[in-house]
């Protein structure tokens, strides 16, 4: 079988997920081709895949339609005309039994038009099957989840509205029935990185499946600065994401006046940190979190999926810092479950770092969150994402 992953490259986890699930296929001897646009598309290159570049939004113009979440500036109907133009001479050329898509709606609108069937790797909050409102009024109302339907369904017909409806243009254009919403998100066969306890659905169709968290495994070796961690200190691993928490990191070295030790991985090096750094407090590139979170006691992220499942497959606790309402959504599920705390990176710009260190100092020596997430942890053993996924994708290509 021949496929073609079409990720959303500029974020990490995007093409990491994809890669995972490669890496199971390709065991199998079947040929995967990666594509896409972003920085991170060069890791499925340095794990030995074929890549090809293609045009797509720029990761400036993501960053700013979502953080002030005018989503209806993301998808615009000149520019995916040139996307899916670009994806469908490809598709064309190299002529794949199926396409595997992650956060890269237009790719489903090309494997359409060219008659190819579609895999998609997503977040439950992602699809049309969503339980869970990303804004929810009634929480501040005391009506905790008793308006969460209502609040979908309008949000969903919102997104359709306002933010999908160029690329149903598009579609009509091309002779294409639309579809709703977050299903051009979705595929053929939609799989869900996510388990139910954490992010649960209205419903699930036929066509969809739990897989469980696929996080990303590399072979980089341990970082030098774990031999230089105390052991009677706390650890704190500071994950600041793909393009997301980057701005605090000149205020991060206060964190250690909590008497604990910190790391950040930071994927690239700031350039403004040439000063010394101070004692206690490492910045990394990336790392390879599998030998980092053995030797953490918290971590504190943006609140993306995968740094989240990452933490609690260690029965570490959690502190989110969300940049935007797709990461709050998983923030919110940290708190709601009592594994940790929930913030915006907005909040803590506008009181300051003392709110985000008296968040880590209440999690840190909290014992009950502690002994949720160890107990959370064992939940999440009984899932293989990455094998699964791989498992459903050759059934369904034999279908």
């Amino acid at each position: 079988m021949k496929i073609v992953a079409v990720a959303n490259a500029h974020a990490l986890a995007h093409v990491s997920r994809l890669l995972e699930i490669a890496k199971i296929l390709k065991m199998h001897e079947h040929e995967i081709v990666f594509a896409g646009y972003g920085k991170f598309l060069q890791i499925a290159r340095d794990a030995g895949f074929e890549i090809e570049v293609l045009p797509y939004i720029s990761i400036e113009q993501i960053i700013k339609a979502v953080r002030s979440q005018k989503l209806n500036e993301l998808y615009r109907f000149t520019e995916l005309e040139s996307f899916i133009k670009a994806e469908i001479d490809f598709l064309k050329r190299v002529k794949p039994d199926l396409v595997l898509i992650d956060n890269r709606p237009t790719a489903r609108t090309s494997a359409d038009y060219c008659g190819i069937k579609t895999v998609s790797v997503l977040n439950v909050h992602m699809s049309s099957f969503r339980k869970l409102p990303f804004f929810s009024p009634g929480d501040y109302m005391g009506l905790l989840g008793f308006l969460d339907p209502i609040e979908t369904k309008i949000e969903c017909y919102f997104y359709d509205r306002f933010v999908m409806n160029d690329l149903n243009k598009v579609r009509k254009k091309m002779g294409l029935k639309p579809y709703f919403g977050n299903q051009h998100e979705e595929g053929d066969l939609s799989l869900f990185a996510d388990i139910p306890e954490f992010n649960p659905v209205s419903h699930l169709a036929n066509h969809a499946r739990y897989v469980g968290p696929i996080t990303w495994h590399n072979d980089f070796p341990a970082p030098a600065c774990l031999d230089k961690l105390e052991k009677n200190r706390k650890t704190i691993y500071v994950s600041l994401g793909s393009e997301s928490l980057d701005g605090l990191v000149e205020e991060l070295g206060e964190l250690t006046s909590l008497g604990v030790q910190i790391i950040v991985a930071c994927g690239k090096l700031p350039k403004q940190w040439n000063q010394d750094l101070p004692p206690h407090f490492f910045l990394e590139e990336y790392v390879n979190t599998d030998k980092v979170l053995t030797k953490c006691d918290l971590v504190c992220c943006h609140g993306g999926n995968g740094t989240l499942y990452q933490a609690l497959a260690f029965g570490l606790p959690v502190v989110a810092v969300a940049t935007h309402a797709e990461q709050y959504i998983g923030a919110k599920r940290i708190e709601q479950l009592g594994l940790g705390r929930a913030l915006t990176l907005d909040r803590v710009r506008k009181k300051g770092i003392v709110v985000l260190k008296q968040a880590l100092a209440e999690v840190l020596y909290s014992s009950e969150i502690r002994n949720r997430t160890i107990l959370f942890a064992e939940i999440l053993q009984h899932w293989q994402g990455a094998k699964t996924a791989a498992a459903l994708i050759e059934d369904f290509n034999k279908s």
